[in-house]
């Protein structure tokens, strides 16, 4: 998971996005970033709220709303209306977040600081500096300290809510069955491609150094995937992306999934070509297209793994939310915040 993902994901954690830790998957999501609106000055250590005495800050809530903006894609500029409403949900979420933590805390996580240290390295590994890495942690508006601190929460709330509820949790075949039955129509793909990718990743913001050796990269290495190189192993030895571990590859998917740039220069490739280079907002790729579709209807042998994620995740999701529920019933929360933003 990339530092601006994991920001993001703990965050605005709810339920569902503990269960679905965001990660680089192009094939799936859409690729683009909007600009927010500014929030209410004050200084980032402002206590907003209370929850059994742990307070939340403005600081946080400002990076929810943020998230939350970034995460429904929200025509800009946001309406005022609009903005009230994310904060409130912001607040929300913080809230819960909160209360799955102080209970996670109650749950042992062997050699904690020896992960939370394997996390950091991996995050660090996808920068080109050291520098680089602190200007984007900085850039979150996080210390190291505050990082580490978000990733033990991460790993202690996705260690408790599957311990608490996963063994509860069962999706029989029957059911996986009947609703691919019922929803076939969800099931239904336009024209589609597959094709892998390598990513030499920019860390955002960056300065124009980086940017410029992040493209020296990726065009060194198209260089060589064009001389012949396996663009598997090219991609598994370089690839910024998660997709490395499968040499780069992305799975099929429709148009409408990608970064318009990406989706416009993998569309107009034919089976086995490759890109020149496309630049976005996270770096510089190289694609390669390994087949085409025309438009189809997932067999229930193709969709059966994705039923059964959601089915599963969606019964984890209404158990964490009565869990939550009851927590929030027992819990002393307190409105600390007297200017209206809040």
């Amino acid at each position: 998971m990339s530092l601006r993902r994991r920001v993001i994901a703990w965050a605005i954690t709810t339920p569902l996005l503990l269960l679905t830790l965001l990660a680089c998957k192009p094939a799936q999501e859409k690729l683009q970033q909007k600009a927010s609106p500014p929030l209410r000055e004050g200084s980032p250590t402002d206590p907003v709220q209370k929850v059994n005495g742990k307070v939340i800050t403005r600081a946080e809530v400002d990076r929810a709303v943020k998230a939350l903006l970034d995460q429904k894609q929200l025509r800009q500029p946001v309406a005022l209306e609009e903005l009230r409403a994310v904060k409130k949900e912001a607040m929300e979420q913080l809230v819960s977040s909160e209360l799955l933590y102080q209970a996670a805390q109650k749950t042992d996580i062997g050699d904690v600081e020896q992960k939370v240290a394997q996390v950091i390295a991996r995050d660090r590994a996808r920068y080109p500096s050291d520098e680089a890495f602190a200007r984007s942690v900085k850039e979150a508006g996080l210390t190291l300290p505050m990082l580490q601190q978000l990733i033990r929460k991460e790993m202690a709330v996705s260690d408790f809510i599957e311990t608490m509820f996963g063994a509860r949790i069962n999706v029989g075949e029957d059911e996986a069955r009947s609703f691919y039955e019922a929803n076939r129509d969800r099931f239904k793909t336009g024209s589609s491609v597959r094709a892998s990718q390598i990513l030499v990743m920019v860390p955002g913001p960056s300065q124009d150094r980086d940017r410029e050796r992040a493209r020296e990269r990726a065009e060194i290495l198209l260089h060589r995937v064009k001389e012949g190189e396996n663009f598997g192993i090219l991609a598994q030895s370089h690839s910024d992306c998660p997709s490395k571990a499968r040499g780069g590859d992305l799975g099929f998917f429709n148009k409408g999934k990608l970064d318009p740039g990406l989706e416009q220069a993998v569309f107009a490739l034919k089976p086995g070509e490759i890109s020149d280079i496309v630049q976005t907002s996270f770096g510089f790729h190289i694609l390669k297209l390994t087949e085409k579709r025309g438009p189809r209807l997932e067999t229930y042998e193709e969709a059966r793994p994705e039923i059964y994620s959601y089915l599963k995740r969606e019964k984890m999701l209404r158990l964490v939310a009565e869990y939550v529920a009851k927590l929030r019933g027992k819990a002393k929360v307190e409105r600390i915040a007297t200017d209206r933003e809040y």
